[in-house]
């Protein structure tokens, strides 16, 4: 089925341009010459382009990345975030919106891009409410910074530094976060 990590180079290629232009406007053959791949070779190897849309969703950030400066999580998430647009590298918080309105079956990927980022946060700040509204709260919170400053070139670092940023918006994630109500 390819060379060794073929499935995962194209995989990234797919999120990179599904990111950037949406499901419509992307082609395989667009996939297979970013990923350097023949577009035969990404249909063997992905099935059809639905499924790799699917498979090129955005993952929620792992724990061990977000923790490496040992600060509570709001503060982390903004991090991350503003690290990912300093190293031009896609953000998953700002393409969930434009993956679900752009997929095949919407329905279907609202439910499990929902699902998925809920879980991750829930976990994250042990949220066992039946609802989880305090999760999706802070989800919702960071989504907005993602797409704020990708989408439209929101809170740019020529007009405020970064660790500003990161400590004012990080403490309103954190307040989520850390407010008993919230999750009521």
């Amino acid at each position: 089925m390819g060379r060794p990590g073929t499935r995962d180079a194209v995989i990234q290629a797919a999120r990179q341009l599904f990111g950037e232009r949406g499901y419509t406007a992307v082609t395989v053959k667009d996939i297979a010459a970013l990923a350097g791949y023949s577009p035969a070779m990404v249909m063997k190897v992905m099935g059809s382009k639905a499924k790799l849309y699917a498979a090129a969703a955005p993952e929620v950030p792992s724990s061990d990345v977000l923790l490496e400066k040992d600060e509570p999580l709001g503060f982390a998430l903004v991090r991350r975030i503003l690290r990912r647009r300093q190293d031009d590298e896609s953000e998953p918080w700002s393409m969930v919106a434009l993956l679900v309105q752009d997929a095949p079956d919407k329905d279907a990927a609202r439910a499990e891009l929902r699902d998925r980022y809920i879980s991750w946060m829930s976990e994250q700040i042990d949220d066992t409410s039946p609802a989880r509204q305090k999760s999706q709260l802070v989800v919702c919170v960071v989504m907005g910074l993602g797409a704020g400053t990708r989408v439209l070139g929101l809170l740019d670092p020529d007009e405020m530094a970064d660790e500003d940023l990161i400590q004012q918006y990080g403490a309103i994630v954190q307040g989520i976060i850390d407010d008993p109500a919230a999750g009521r």
